[in-house]
């Protein structure tokens, strides 16, 4: 009788470990990648889901996040539209990688296409790779400022579009256009139509249709189609002569 019910036992712990296995598993599964898919990760303080007649809507509030790959998106308020795998986020709105962060008034996001159209206000910081050598990126290695209306970010290329007017200012330098693009993985940006420059540290002002900066650290240069300008030499002739004496 006992080994009858000792045998017994042993077969239901064999069968209770294989069901937890069983379990644990399907958990496992569930967190590896599907393929054809994007994992988009969200935490907030409230949030509620809802059908609005048409669609079905995840509403978050309050200290929003979401992160797909290495950026993230932090706001006030978010509403997810599934149908469209769209959502608008306000309040306190920031988009942020490594390298880039844009803020802004109001921001649509597209999680299909991986961009982030930004409107009212927008700010793009953007922070260069450490360079410690004398070279046109080490004149820039400071932080740069985009200021604009319309920003378009396409977070998994690293690239802003910027389809308007727009101004970039670092430190006494500040470049003025009429649309740009910034390229964050190649380091290359080109700005376009009626480009005005002034570096006051080095007293340069220029103008040109178009402009290109490479900052790689094997292939930086600029160039400027049709550009005019004027800077200033030493020039001892121009010395200033002491007022005369009346």
């Amino acid at each position: 009788m006992r080994k009858s019910t000792l045998r017994g036992r042993t077969i239901c712990i064999i069968l209770a470990a294989a069901a937890i296995a069983v379990l644990v598993g399907g958990v496992i599964a569930e967190e590896k990648q599907q393929p054809g898919y994007s994992q988009i990760k969200y935490q907030a303080d409230a949030s509620s889901y809802r059908w609005d007649g048409k669609d079905r809507i995840l509403a978050l509030k309050g200290n929003v996040k979401f992160t797909q790959g290495d950026t993230s998106l932090t706001a006030d308020k978010v509403d997810y539209k599934e149908s469209t795998n769209t959502a608008t986020a306000v309040g306190n709105l920031k988009i942020y990688d490594d390298q880039n962060t844009v803020t802004g008034d109001l921001c649509t996001i597209s999680f299909k296409d991986k961009k982030g159209s930004v409107t009212g206000n927008v700010q793009l910081l953007i922070k260069p790779k450490p360079d410690g050598g004398k070279s046109i990126k080490s004149e820039w290695k400071d932080d740069t400022v985009v200021t604009c209306n319309v920003l378009d970010y396409f977070y998994k290329e690293k690239r802003a579009v910027i389809p308007g007017a727009l101004t970039i200012k670092q430190k006494k330098r500040v470049v003025t256009a009429d649309s740009g693009t910034y390229f964050a993985r190649e380091e290359l940006a080109k700005l376009t139509g009626n480009i005005k420059g002034h570096d006051d540290k080095n007293r340069h002002n220029f103008q040109a249709p178009s402009v290109t900066i490479s900052l790689k650290d094997s292939d930086q240069w600029i160039e400027a189609d049709k550009a005019t300008g004027s800077f200033y030499v030493e020039d001892e002739d121009e010395v200033a002569q002491p007022e005369k004496k009346e």
